[in-house]
């Protein structure tokens, strides 16, 4: 398998490209640790995976224009909308085994840009997942 240079990402958020908006993404999936161990002759801790939590984080530079990161941001996060986000390493290549798409259905609970003077205005915004599918790579 290929190392890879993050440099053609592709962020999309109810239906809108903002690729060129973003600079780095994070998107962990964490199973609880739940303790289930008896009293065995080693004494050994038994642990099994419990409930799932995932999001999915994204760093957007600040933009006010049409179709831009705080038009299409804001009224999500206001209206409480659920909206379908995807985000795949190759926005030029298809959906594949090497080019995984992780998707699913998401709201956006916190919502808040800001800048420090003269400073490029970035923020991050994390998407939480709406329903029982949660974030899932899809490969076709």
């Amino acid at each position: 398998m290929s190392k890879r240079i993050a440099l053609k990402d592709l962020i999309m958020v109810d239906g809108v490209d903002l690729s060129t908006f973003a600079r780095s993404w994070s998107a962990p999936s964490e199973h609880a640790r739940e303790d289930v161990s008896g009293f065995n002759s080693t004494g050994a801790d038994e642990f099994l995976a419990g409930r799932t939590t995932q999001d999915a984080t994204v760093e957007f530079y600040g933009s006010y224009g049409s179709g831009e990161v705080h038009q299409t941001l804001y009224p999500i996060h206001r209206d409480k909308d659920v909206v379908w986000l995807q985000i795949r390493p190759d926005q030029t290549a298809e959906v594949s085994a090497s080019n995984p798409e992780l998707r699913g259905n998401v709201q956006l609970l916190t919502y808040g840009p800001g800048a420090n003077r003269g400073d490029v205005e970035a923020f991050s915004a994390t998407f939480t997942p709406a329903d029982a599918a949660g974030l899932s790579y899809v490969i076709v």
